[in-house]
């Protein structure tokens, strides 16, 4: 990160009020995991030697929710604290060169520190506040850097049969005043549910169209569930909010009556920028104010819908030596699928 070339025309200034200090922060990465340490550089550009009355970095990490429920007119609003420490640069009395100068500043980010978010009902926010307080006016200066943090989750953390193949089967019976018109027979399979972030989804969707009407609009969606809870200002009850963000969508085509259909396989990317997986119960008795999921979602025109959860991790394998073999393994798995489709 470069410094800032903001400049102040002099017709706004005089020259005693002109500042001249500025201040910038450069990160060793644009993003940082919970449980690691992020390392960042303090960026001091001064006018002038400056004598330091008291100089430190503020990382703070707060989760709010809140919206107004418009059929009752009742506020609510939550407000989580996930990170707060104070780091000192220099001390009182100290000095800062004319000139550029830069001071590493290293940051440990708690474990249960859950990932950036922003949405329209709640947002997890980290930022750095760096304030120089000098001994004049004009040296003295406050600036506010936002960064973003990942919540720490690995495969390690979840069930091993969640990493087996699987294939979710559904059925839709259409069934008017007890006269049955047939049903619709869905098979989706996936090489497994749960993947990073990063990750493509593999699935083959497989439908037995039994009925003597068409199915129009198939298509397979990867979409986001977001569930935030927030408390009521005067009577300290919660309340729960559900939205769905579609992250893509994959049309498949139509099935003709009474006709099965092995549609080809269809592959969606997880984006690297999302948030991975956020449950509901974090454990130590606290619930998580903004919770995330994932699902896989097949649709078709008339009326059938069959959702698959996933789970996202931010990593893969935490033992190097089981991510190095999962790697093969994919990779393996991949090569035979495509010489198998080549025959």
């Amino acid at each position: 990160m470069m410094f800032n070339d903001d400049f102040y025309p002099l017709s706004l200034w005089k020259d005693d009020d002109m500042p001249t200090t500025q201040l910038n922060l450069a990160l060793s990465e644009s993003r940082v995991l919970a449980g690691e340490y992020l390392n960042a550089k303090v960026l001091v550009n001064s006018a002038d030697t400056i004598v330091v009355q008291s100089f430190m970095v503020e990382v703070k990490g707060i989760g709010r929710t809140g919206w107004v429920n418009i059929h009752t007119d009742k506020i609510f609003e939550t407000e989580r604290v996930y990170l707060d420490t104070r780091i000192p640069i220099l001390q009182r009395g100290e000095c800062i060169e004319m000139g550029k100068t830069q001071y590493p500043i290293q940051v440990k980010i708690p474990e249960e520190c859950l990932s950036s978010y922003e949405s329209q009902f709640g947002t997890i926010r980290y930022q750095m506040k760096i304030d120089l307080i000098a001994t004049t006016e004009q040296a003295s200066c406050s600036e506010i850097f936002p960064i973003v943090v990942l919540s720490r989750s690995f495969f390690d953390d979840i069930p091993a049969n969640i990493m087996s193949p699987i294939d979710f089967k559904d059925e839709v019976d259409f069934t008017c005043c007890s006269l049955p018109f047939g049903c619709v027979s869905v098979v989706v399979s996936l090489p497994r549910t749960a993947y990073r972030l990063g990750e493509t989804v593999e699935a083959q969707v497989t439908i037995n169209n039994r009925t003597r009407k068409g199915l129009k609009e198939v298509t397979l969606q990867l979409g986001m569930k977001t569930q935030f809870e927030a408390r009521s200002r005067y009577e300290h009850v919660n309340e729960k909010k559900l939205s769905e963000q579609l992250i893509e969508m994959i049309p498949l085509g139509a099935v003709r009556a009474r006709c099965r259909m092995e549609f080809e396989k269809c592959h969606i990317r997880i984006p690297d920028g999302a948030p991975p997986t956020q449950n509901y119960n974090m454990g130590g008795g606290e619930a998580a104010i903004i919770a995330i999921h994932y699902i896989l979602k097949m649709t078709a025109i008339p009326g059938i819908e069959c959702e698959i959860p996933l789970i996202v991790t931010s990593r893969g394998y935490s033992d190097s030596n089981k991510q190095a073999a999962f790697v093969l393994h994919t990779r393996r798995g991949k090569n035979q699928n495509d010489a198998n489709q080549k025959r």
